[in-house]
């Protein structure tokens, strides 16, 4: 699949919120929506995030959800996609994506959590270049009616970085994040895949099943248990995902899920899975996930890693000027 990048954003541009997945919260939404604004972004909303149409607990059903995703696409006046919020239903809508209009219309398109799937889907589907990075929503943190703006700075460094038509090189932890650990000493070098853990093994497969052949993966996931994790890992080696993977970078699990039997910790569990894969470099502790700090990583673009002393660089540029 011959690659294709999307223009780097530029200042005054139109950014669509789409909501492909669950339904926002509207104060933490309305807050990322103005800040966009304020910093001189014109904002439109699709369909599904501007009306009042949830369904379940996703924010419209299939149909209005894809529509509203590829007509975001399909409209020469928007510039960017981004996604309100992850939560669950994209997986629900990838029999309904024309994924012909997505390729005919190369945007920047960014989300995380369950917005994994789309992006798999995406850059296998159209060889689009797309960024697993913060949601709109996020801006707001957990407690938008009553703290500071938490995601604040996750926004500003997506934006800067989305802004930037040159290889953005060292991919690093803020100061207050977490201390980057070796699993498998080495360096690695391939195209950049991945996203959250539990989304990338529930599409194993279908057409969408991602593929690590070559690749360097990165992982992260919430809300789940050691079991979970050891459960996780394992079906991805038993559907063959690492036996051509290239590299491994594991990033935060938040929002551990605690047992109340005795269980092993996360570090056994990526030493037992993850560590037993000792031709396949790999490092844990990137904050790419559901944490404090979303770093923001674009898929399917040349980067190498350094596990030894945990590093990882993206080799050239995932946006065209």
């Amino acid at each position: 699949m011959k690659q294709i990048k999307p223009a780097k954003l530029t200042k005054g541009a139109t950014i669509g919120i789409v909501s492909p997945s669950g339904f926002s919260e509207p104060f933490g939404l309305g807050q990322g929506i103005n800040y966009l604004k304020k910093l001189g972004y014109k904002v439109t909303l699709g369909e599904c995030t501007r009306n009042l149409v949830k369904y379940s607990f996703m924010s419209g059903k299939d149909d209005a959800r894809a529509g509203e995703l590829v007509k975001a696409f399909a409209d020469d006046k928007v510039d960017a996609v981004f996604c309100a919020r992850g939560g669950y239903g994209a997986m629900r809508i990838l029999d309904q994506v024309d994924f012909g209009v997505i390729k005919d219309n190369p945007k920047i398109f960014m989300g995380y959590s369950d917005i994994t799937t789309l992006h798999t889907a995406i850059r296998q589907r159209t060889g689009l270049v797309t960024f697993h990075g913060p949601s709109v929503e996020g801006y707001a943190g957990d407690n938008p009616e009553k703290d500071a703006p938490e995601g604040k700075e996750n926004i500003d460094r997506a934006l800067k970085l989305l802004s930037t038509a040159a290889p953005w090189g060292k991919i690093e932890n803020p100061p207050t994040g977490m201390l980057l650990r070796t699993i498998v000493p080495g360096k690695a070098k391939g195209p950049l895949v991945g996203g959250n853990l539990s989304m990338l093994t529930h599409t194993l497969g279908t057409e969408d099943s991602v593929d690590t052949d070559g690749k360097l993966l990165f992982l992260e996931d919430v809300y789940v248990s050691e079991y979970d994790l050891d459960r996780l890992l394992t079906h991805l080696h038993l559907a063959r995902k690492f036996d051509k993977v290239r590299g491994i970078i594991f990033g935060q699990i938040s929002k551990f899920q605690k047992r109340e039997d005795p269980t092993p910790s996360m570090e056994e569990i990526l030493q037992d899975r993850i560590g037993i894969l000792e031709s396949v470099p790999s490092f844990t502790g990137l904050c790419c996930g559901h944490g404090r700090h979303k770093l923001l990583m674009p898929e399917g673009v040349m980067a190498s890693m350094d596990a030894s002393n945990p590093t990882l660089r993206i080799e050239e540029s995932p946006l065209k000027g």
